[in-house]
């Protein structure tokens, strides 16, 4: 019995060595087959780990002018990221430029990005996370741009140091110091507020590198040129001078805008037009002028490159114009052009192809064949309306398909909106219906739609009313397309009215049927079986009268 109870705990002791053998096989075991899976979970846990820190709050206080430019746009401290990681398993990683220009790559550590676009910074983080990791993406996007500070000197009202976003521009800085500063003056008498700085010189001097760029805040304003509106750099030091007195450019004439300008380097007759607003309709390219200050005088040819003449301080530019007496009128266009709206024109002498040159010309989407020209002071319109509309003598005259369709298709008419005509604005030089030989009159419309019009369907057919045009289609579909003519329908005699012209004419083969036609069957001859009879006896009764006579001629 005692030999029993001294065994007992050496029993014990190997029993649980043999389960401690047990366990450690068994984690063995699972570890050989996790083998291959291992690095990638680590891997995995960490990013988890890496990504599971407070998100990057953003201000909402960026503007945006449209999609940032991914390889203009250059990152500095302040910039909010996220860095997108697509392998070994997607996470999204906020992080933040620091003041040193860095941002933290997991894995890779920390990546100068400071000065890169988005573009370049993406590429530089890829590299790094790709050699530390050896296997994954990761791509940068800009969540919310920085906010840096910019010194505002010079000629303002408010000089003083602001803080803007990246996607700020100089005319934001100036505004944010009040603006250009002013002076008052006695001119004629009369005190008047003038701008006493310089809106053409101002500099843009990096805090970084020393370098300037000028930005010209009058031809943006006038010109809407951006580039003379450049964006802010971070610590930028943006100096506003006084404006000189005396060094000015002057344009005059048939311009927006005519008048004194300040001067600025590398002033040239593109710059000049664009500070003066452009040409006015009433401007002759053909005779413009520039007086230099020594006052010698040279023609401009304006269909050159504008922006290789140069200008320089004292000149003055002179655009000639067309009589003004001359314009009589105006014309509105709509739809598919560059710049709609109202112009003014020579009625009679103006032509369409002139107009859509005024106007910028066609868009894409342009249905080019449906033009529509709308004139309502045309005294033949009433004409023609009052021919169709009142003719009794007509009504005898039961087998003139012409006069069939003059009568049943002047109730038509009369819904129409007189004077409108179709051109084809696709037609080039020397082919038939060019825009070129078409003149405008005063108080015309012209609309420019997107889609074709339609061909419209009239007269003694099932379904009557308007169906698409189909390039090439004959009568045959489009009656098809109508439902097809009705027992009383005379399609032999079908009549086209032409929308490009109002020509009314008899359809044959040879005839196309463009958009805004109108196809007309008319009716056939109501015609009862006692006028067939009548018909019958008198033609047999011609018949036998010439065979009498014929019979008595040959008994003589």
């Amino acid at each position: 019995m005692k030999e029993t109870n001294k065994r007992r705990p050496r029993v014990q002791v190997a029993a649980w060595c043999w389960v401690g053998l047990l366990i450690f096989g068994v984690a063995s075991l699972s570890a050989q087959e996790t083998a291959g899976l291992g690095s990638e979970s680590l891997r995995s846990d960490i990013l988890k780990r890496l990504t599971n820190t407070p998100s990057v709050e953003t201000t909402g206080l960026a503007v945006y002018e449209g999609v940032i430019d991914r390889d203009s746009y250059l990152l500095g401290p302040g910039d909010k990221l996220i860095l997108q990681v697509w392998s070994p398993s997607y996470e999204e990683v906020p992080t933040l430029v620091t003041g040193e220009g860095r941002v933290a790559v997991p894995f890779a550590g920390p990546v100068e990005v400071a000065g890169l676009s988005l573009a370049e910074a993406e590429n530089a983080i890829a590299r790094e996370f790709e050699s530390a990791l050896r296997k994954g993406n990761v791509s940068v996007s800009l969540l919310e741009p920085r906010r840096f500070r910019v010194h505002v000197t010079g000629s303002v009202t408010l000089p003083g140091t602001y803080t803007l976003p990246a996607t700020s521009r100089v005319a934001d800085a100036i505004e944010k110091a009040g603006g250009f500063r002013s002076s008052f003056e006695l001119i004629a008498g009369d005190t008047v507020l003038k701008t006493a700085a310089s809106m053409r010189q101002i500099e843009m001097r990096d805090s970084r590198d020393g370098s300037t760029v000028h930005a010209d805040m009058q031809g943006f304003y006038q010109g809407g040129n951006l580039e003379m509106n450049p964006y802010l750099r971070d610590g930028a030091v943006i100096f506003v001078p006084r404006k000189s007195d005396g060094v000015e450019v002057g344009v005059f004439g048939e311009v927006r805008i005519p008048g004194l300008y300040e001067y600025a380097d590398g002033d040239n007759i593109r710059t000049l037009l664009d500070l003066a607003g452009g040409l006015t309709t009433l401007a002759d390219a053909h005779r413009v002028t520039l007086e230099s200050a020594n006052g010698s005088t040279t023609d401009i040819d304006l269909s050159g490159d504008l922006s290789k003449q140069q200008v320089h301080a004292g000149d003055r530019l002179y655009v000639g114009g067309r009589p003004k007496s001359d314009t009589l009128g105006s014309v509105t266009i709509s739809g598919q052009v560059s710049r709609p709206g109202g112009y003014s024109i020579v009625p009679g002498k103006t032509t369409v192809a002139e107009l859509l040159q005024q106007a910028g010309g066609l868009l894409p989407d342009a249905a080019a064949q449906s033009a529509r020209l709308i004139r309502m002071s045309d005294d033949r319109i009433e004409v023609e309306r009052r021919r169709l509309s009142t003719n009794p003598m007509k009504m005898s005259q039961k087998d003139d398909p012409t006069m069939l369709a003059d009568l049943e298709m002047s109730a038509e008419f009369a819904r129409w909106k007189y004077g409108t005509v179709v051109l084809d604005l696709s037609a080039q030089e020397g082919e038939a219906g060019w825009s070129g030989e078409v003149v405008l009159q005063d108080g015309d419309k012209l609309d420019v739609p997107s889609q074709p019009l339609g061909v419209r369907v009239l007269g003694y057919v099932n379904n009557a009313g308007e169906v698409p045009w189909v390039e090439g289609a004959s009568l045959s579909h489009y009656l098809k397309e109508a439902g097809g003519k009705n027992s009383a329908g005379w399609r032999g005699r079908t009549v086209i009215l032409k929308a490009r012209n109002g020509s009314q004419l008899r359809y044959t083969s040879r005839v196309s049927v463009d958009p805004g036609d109108v196809l007309f069957v008319p009716q056939r001859p109501r015609t009862t079986s006692w006028e067939r009879i009548k018909d019958v006896i008198s033609v047999v009764a011609q018949v036998a009268t010439i065979a009498l006579i014929i019979d008595t001629a040959s008994k003589r």
